[in-house]
């Protein structure tokens, strides 16, 4: 007996160890499809959506049901990750729940808690709708909870994290913080995310509740200055125009010959910027082509001369109900704003739209595409945490 403990002791690591390497690497293998933007787009669309607390609920279900697409594509598919901090335990916990056809968890099926209440918002959409979606709980710590999302969202094969802002909306309008620490959390999975990730900044998409399919009346608009940040934001938006209940407006900004005579800048990826403008102007081109015979979308280029102008251009489309932009844009209209950026997560447009001056009720969703590795990376990502916030 104690040889047989002592060979099963020692064969157990090798022999797991055996097992599970082939296992991982074959699902990194199909793991290809890391964003939105795709050269394929009738493929499935796998999206991992985080809340907080049943505040974020109603936003994220109305997001999720401007995403879903046509019949035409394989269809969405959405795992809704409630992320609560873990006191007491030294170790995570991921909770996937099972629902019965009534809609209730299989069980406690008498006893309603907050959280099972979330379950059933979500199963209630599911059957609703035609969106695969599978609720989940990862109970964990704050300093290591980006690590539970990350992984996931590697597990699921996901193309996109959707993650709320730190910062909520009061009824006067301005933005208090709810937990320094979702920040941070926010801030790494930024980093260390293998798809590409949008930051939600919640001003009520669609009111307290969710809206029915029959009843979605949005409008969307992409403020598109250049690079592959603005690119993932409007291949978002161009699957959110397919629904029959959003209308979509692009603008292009371009810069004028006063504004390039003004930045005056030494550049060593001459080349990199090139192709990044051809990069774009391909992407355009395409999405005109789409778009030729579709009237619910509207693009129109803007050519301004200063700051000032793209401010008021921007502001001409704050009557809208949700705005998509990039983390980092680029071209010189972006550097010639000089927001001086509190939230690196948001980017300067973000910012730009968040801030108090810009009167808006609009929600804006800030994308960042995932990068591949060995790219050339145009604009400086974050990587190092901002110094702390003061609350609002």
């Amino acid at each position: 007996m104690v040889l047989m403990a002592i060979f099963t002791t020692f064969i157990t690591t090798p022999l797991v160890m055996a097992v599970y390497k082939p296992a991982k690497r074959a699902s990194r293998a199909d793991y290809k499809i890391r964003k939105i933007e795709r050269n394929d787009p009738n493929t499935q669309l796998r999206i991992l959506a985080c809340f907080h607390s049943t505040r974020d609920v109603p936003t994220m279900i109305n997001l999720i049901e401007a995403s879903r697409g046509t019949d035409r594509r394989e269809g969405l598919c959405v795992y809704a990750m409630h992320l609560m901090e873990l006191t007491e335990r030294s170790s995570a916990i991921l909770m996937v729940h099972k629902v019965r056809k009534n809609g209730l968890p299989f069980w406690n099926k008498l006893q309603q808690s907050g959280n099972n209440q979330i379950v059933v918002a979500f199963e209630a959409f599911r059957q609703l709708s035609r969106v695969s979606i599978k609720p989940t709980t990862a109970i964990s710590q704050m300093y290591d909870m980006h690590e539970d999302i990350c992984e996931s969202a590697e597990r699921k094969r996901a193309a996109a994290i959707i993650l709320p802002f730190h910062k909520h909306q009061r009824l006067d309008g301005t933005f208090e913080t709810t937990r320094t620490d979702f920040r941070w959390v926010n801030m790494r999975v930024l980093e260390n995310a293998r798809c590409s990730v949008g930051i939600l900044v919640d001003r009520g998409l669609g009111g307290g509740t969710h809206v029915p399919a029959s009843n979605v009346s949005y409008s969307v608009t992409v403020l598109f200055f250049g690079g592959r940040d603005d690119r993932e934001a409007l291949a978002y938006g161009a699957r959110m125009a397919e629904h029959p209940g959003i209308s979509l407006s692009v603008i292009r900004f371009t810069a004028s010959h006063e504004i390039v005579g003004e930045i005056v800048r030494v550049d060593i990826n001459d080349n990199h910027n090139v192709s990044t403008e051809s990069t774009d102007d391909e992407f355009i081109a395409e999405f005109k082509k789409k778009i030729s015979n579709d009237s619910s979308v509207k693009y129109e280029e803007r050519i301004v001369n200063n700051a000032a102008e793209t401010v008021e251009a921007a502001k001409d489309f704050s009557c809208c109900n949700l705005f998509l932009v990039g983390r980092v844009p680029q071209g010189p209209v972006v550097a010639s704003l000089n927001v001086k950026v509190e939230c690196p997560e948001l980017g300067p447009v973000g910012h730009l739209l968040m801030s108090p001056d810009f009167t808006t009720s609009a929600s804006v969703l800030v994308m960042q595409q995932h990068a591949n590795p060995g790219s050339v990376v145009g604009s400086t990502r974050v990587t190092e945490m901002p110094a702390e916030d003061s609350e609002t």
